[in-house]
C-alpha cells in the first residue's frame, strides 16, 4: 500500500462514517453527498491497486473505470430520483454498468466448455425467477415487464458467467465474484417488486447499499485474481 492508497481509504471510511451519521441526524444532503462520493473513492483506490500489477492488469483497469465510472453517475441521478428524468437515467446507467461487467467476465465461455445442460439448468432457474418475481409485483403495464425482463436478463447472464467462474476455478476470487453478482441479481427483483408492489419506506437505502455492496465485490474480485 501507498501513501496514496492510506490516503484514499482513510478517505472512503471518512466518508462512509459521514454517511452513517447523515442517515442517524437525517441530513438529507450530506446524506446524498457521500452516496455519490464512495464509489468513486473506492475506484480510485481499487485502480491504484490494479495499477501495481500492470501490464497484465490493463483490460481489467479499463473495464473497472468504465463500469464504476458509470455505476456513479447512477448514484447521483438516482440521488434526486424524484425528478423522472433523473430516475429513468439512473437506471439506464446501472443497466450499463451490468453490460460493462458482462464484456469483461463473458471470456469465460472462451475459457471453458459449459456443458450444454447447465446452461439449460440454468435459464430455467432465471426464467422461473422472472415469473415468480412478475407474479408478485401484480398487474402492470406491458412495458414495464418488458424493461424488467431485460433488465433481470442481464443481471442473470453477469450472474451465470461468475457462477461458471466458480464451478471450475474455486478460488478467493470467483468466490467474491460469485457473491457480487448474487447481491446484484437480487438488487434487480428487489427494485422491480418493491416499485410495483412493497414500496417499503426505506426502500432507496436498502437499493443503494445492493449496489454499493455489489460494485465493491467485483471490483474486488479483479484484485484477488490478479494476485
Amino acid at each position: 500500500m501507498t501513501i496514496a492508497n492510506w490516503i484514499l481509504l482513510g478517505a472512503l471510511i471518512i466518508i462512509i462514517g459521514l454517511l452513517i451519521v447523515s442517515y442517524i441526524i437525517k441530513h438529507a444532503m450530506l446524506q446524498k453527498i457521500c452516496e455519490c462520493l464512495i464509489i468513486p473513492f473506492f475506484g480510485a483506490l481499487n485502480i491504484l491497486l490494479l495499477r501495481d500489477f500492470l501490464p497484465d492488469s490493463l483490460h481489467l483497469i479499463k473495464v473497472t473505470i468504465f463500469a464504476l465510472s458509470i455505476a456513479t453517475l447512477s448514484t447521483v441521478f438516482l440521488a434526486f430520483e424524484k425528478i423522472k428524468l433523473l430516475r429513468i437515467f439512473g437506471r439506464i446507467f446501472i443497466l450499463a454498468n451490468v453490460f460493462c461487467w458482462c464484456t469483461l467476465y463473458r471470456t469465460v465461455f472462451f475459457i471453458h466448455k459449459v456443458p450444454l445442460w447447465l446452461i439449460i439448468l440454468m435459464c430455467a432457474i432465471y426464467l422461473t425467477g422472472t415469473v415468480i418475481a412478475i407474479i408478485l409485483s401484480g398487474k402492470q403495464d406491458v412495458r414495464f415487464y418488458i424493461l424488467f425482463a431485460f433488465g433481470f436478463a442481464l443481471s442473470s447472464y453477469l450472474h451465470f458467467c461468475s457462477l461458471i467462474f466458480l464451478c471450475y476455478e474455486t478460488t478467493g476470487h470467483t468466490i467474491i465474484l460469485f457473491a457480487g453478482t448474487s447481491i446484484f441479481l437480487a438488487l434487480t427483483a428487489f427494485h422491480f417488486i418493491n416499485q410495483a408492489k412493497l414500496k417499503f419506506k426505506h426502500a432507496g437505502k436498502i437499493r443503494y447499499s445492493l449496489l454499493v455492496i455489489s460494485q465493491i465485490l467485483i471490483a474486488c474480485s479483479n484484485i484477488l485474481m490478479c494476485r
